[in-house]
């Protein structure tokens, strides 16, 4: 069957449908296709989940996306694609928030960041946006990339990075992106370069216990041990041995924003980045698993295709403090919020308990743990005090034994005698 959230129509043309279309002519069958005709619990299920959508619109409203979606350009959460921003780590600090949990937050400061190129699908192959960051002087480059860049008309960048997009997210070229491009409580994926280490043995590089420190034994406590055997001859490929530790790319996902500083353009993720200072981070929208980008209608759309300051703000005459944007508290990396109570009211309670009787859930086994641990414990004691009784009468019959044994001897030396 096929295992989607929400019930998935197949186009037969002139009609939606619950099931694939299967080809008239049986040579036309795929390997593995799903021959279904009628499914009558899967039908029942979609009839439920129609009349629930028209009881609780509020709770299915993004379900609506699917007979009025919105028209092109505007944000749609089951297609739109934002391009990204390039940041440079900044520094790490520790924070509390409202709720007094302690946050370790990584500052990104994001350096001029521009749109420098487009790429069509009818013309590279695909929809893209060619994102630039932290100007450089023209004699940074060599001269060919210096005049790639005055052709977009458009400051030399030290760094450029390709984003995927949908085509209704393009920017113009030469837009500047502004850090609340993002918004606080959403997900990134972050990209950058692992801290690089250089050429470690195996106790760093994979976290061996290392050989055994024990008199007699000679440079041996960090060695990998073996590697192989006299028969097979070889090293066998994958085999952990010292070698060139970091500096690889890695990913990050499902990093929050909790806070934005739109005057000095730093991004505070909740996370320590195991990357240097200074080191480039990639950063774009998570990808989400009922769309394309990872975003929840509790917490409203983004800015789409970006964030456009307004005509007269001017951030050099604002405060530090009135350009920071500080999220809500991080309840458990703000997974999906729960929708306000208000949206449900008692009448609608009282129906859907009247509709059909709630079932009571099996009364659950409840162990009791302490009872148990008491019961061992005096079990171990009976156990202990029948083996030292069944001990005592052992020793005692031995000791009668022995005592036996000597006076037979005494008796017999006195005879001799």
């Amino acid at each position: 069957m096929y295992h989607c959230y929400y019930p998935y129509l197949f186009d037969h043309g002139d009609r939606m449908s619950l099931y694939p279309k299967i080809a008239d002519n049986p040579r036309e069958w795929q390997p593995g296709q799903l021959q279904t005709t009628y499914d009558a619990i899967r039908e029942d299920k979609y009839d439920g989940f129609m009349r629930l959508r028209g009881k609780f619109p509020e709770l299915y409203q993004d379900t609506h996306l699917w007979e009025n979606p919105p028209p092109f350009g505007d944000f749609n959460m089951f297609y739109s694609v934002r391009a990204g921003l390039i940041g440079v780590k900044a520094f790490t600090q520790t924070e509390y928030d409202d709720l007094g949990n302690k946050m370790d937050l990584t500052a990104i400061w994001v350096p001029d960041n521009q749109v420098v190129a487009h790429r069509t699908k009818e013309r590279d192959g695909n929809d893209s946006m060619l994102i630039g960051a932290m100007n450089v002087p023209a004699e940074f480059h060599k001269p060919h990339v210096t005049a790639f860049y005055k052709s977009k008309r458009v400051a030399v960048k030290h760094v450029n990075s390709v984003f995927r997009i949908t085509p209704d997210a393009f920017v113009p070229v030469g837009t500047r992106l502004d850090v609340r491009h993002f918004k606080v409580g959403q997900e990134l994926q972050l990209a950058f370069q692992y801290t690089d280490f250089g050429y470690q043995g195996v106790m760093f590089r994979y976290g061996h216990d290392g050989g055994v420190v024990w008199l007699g034994d000679k440079k041996w406590q960090r060695r990998p041990g073996s590697i192989g055997t006299e028969g097979q001859g070889r090293v066998l490929p994958g085999t952990r041995q010292p070698g060139q530790t970091g500096a690889h790319r890695m990913h990050c996902h499902n990093v929050p924003v909790y806070r934005i500083d739109f005057k000095q353009n730093l991004i505070y993720v909740a996370s320590r980045l195991p990357c240097d200072v200074g080191a480039y981070v990639r950063m774009n929208d998570e990808p989400h698993i009922l769309g394309k980008v990872g975003w929840n209608t509790n917490r409203g759309f983004p800015p789409f295709p970006t964030f456009i300051p307004s005509a007269g703000e001017d951030v050099s005459t604002m405060s530090t403090e009135e350009c920071q944007i500080v999220s809500l508290p991080l309840y458990d990396r703000l997974r999906d919020d729960f929708h306000a109570t208000e949206m449900i009211s008692q009448s609608d309670i009282d129906d859907a308990r009247a509709a059909k009787p709630a079932v009571v859930a099996p009364k659950r086994e409840i162990h009791d743990f302490k009872k148990f641990a008491e019961g061992r414990r005096k079990r171990n004691k009976m156990m202990r005090d029948n083996w030292k009784k069944i001990r005592g009468n052992w020793v005692a019959k031995i000791t009668e034994k022995q005592q036996e044994a000597t006076r037979k001897k005494i008796m017999e030396r006195r005879r001799v005698r």
